[in-house]
Formats: C-alpha cells, structure tokens, sequence
C-alpha cells in the first residue's frame, strides 16, 4: 500500500466532538506551532489560561487541541482523512488514523468495532462521517474527518 513517513495531525477537540477540521502536517516543529497558534486564538488572544497538561496537547476551557504523531501512507496524500475511535469512557483509540479517501473512511466508520453491535446512528456530510455504536450502557464514536494537508 506504499510507504509510511510521519506525519502529525493537529485536531481541535471539545469533549469527543471535532470542532474543527483536522490538519496534517509533516514536520513536528510546524505541526506544534500551529497547535500553539489554535490555543492562542481560542483563549482569545490570551485572555483565557492555556495549560499544557503534557507533551503534544494545549488546553483552553473545554476544548482541547491535540497534536497527534502518526504514519502517513503514500496511497493516503491525495485526499486524506482522519479518523478517531471515541471509545465509550471518553478516550480516543486510535486517536488520528490517516485513510485514504471517503470510500476508504466511511468503510473505517462504519465497520463494527469488536464488542460492540452495528451502529445506531450514522451522520454523513461530505467532510465528515460519523457513526455511533452501544456496547451496553456505553457509547462509542467512530468518526472519520476530511483532513487539510499542510506541507510544511
């Protein structure tokens, strides 16, 4: 399927929902940057507290923005999307999967996770497909983004 390189996804994130479309970045340095910028500019310029609870995350208020190292694949470059499992207790696994595609994405979104039954609910625009799975009490989020790809 092609090689893999890095690659670093920066998402805005207030609890398990997206609340902006992800980026793609190849170098850490810009990627990280660009994650201070987002903090910045949601804790309206510094007027809100920005607290870095470890490396790769900024938080402001409710939302988070997180910069996530993963692998990029060579068949994936010419319309990525990335996709986050919201398991049911909040956390996300995998927290940036790189696809290929909306076909390749939505296939991702909508395949079952293992202990959980079909999904319950599937949300679909042409940025984005979502799907919302039960294992008991608990709900689960398979969420696939259209990312923007920023070389630098």
């Amino acid at each position: 399927m092609g090689d893999a390189t890095s690659a670093f996804v920066v998402m805005v994130t207030d609890g398990t929902v997206l609340e902006y479309a992800p980026e793609v970045y190849r170098s850490p340095e810009r990627a990280s940057l660009e994650a201070e910028r987002w903090a910045w500019i949601l804790a309206g310029g510094g007027w809100l507290e920005v607290t870095t609870p470890f490396g790769g995350r900024w938080n402001v208020g409710d939302r988070d923005v997180r910069m996530v190292p993963t692998t990029w694949r060579d068949h994936a470059r010419s319309q990525p999307w990335v996709c986050t499992f919201w398991t049911g207790d909040g956390y996300p696994d995998p927290e940036a999967l790189i696809l290929a595609g909306r076909r390749e994405a939505r296939t991702w979104a909508l395949e079952a996770p293992q202990g959980y039954a079909g999904a319950t609910e599937v949300l679909e625009e042409e940025w984005m497909i979502a799907a919302t799975y039960s294992h008991g009490e608990d709900e689960a989020v398979a969420a696939a983004h259209l990312a923007k790809v920023i070389e630098g």
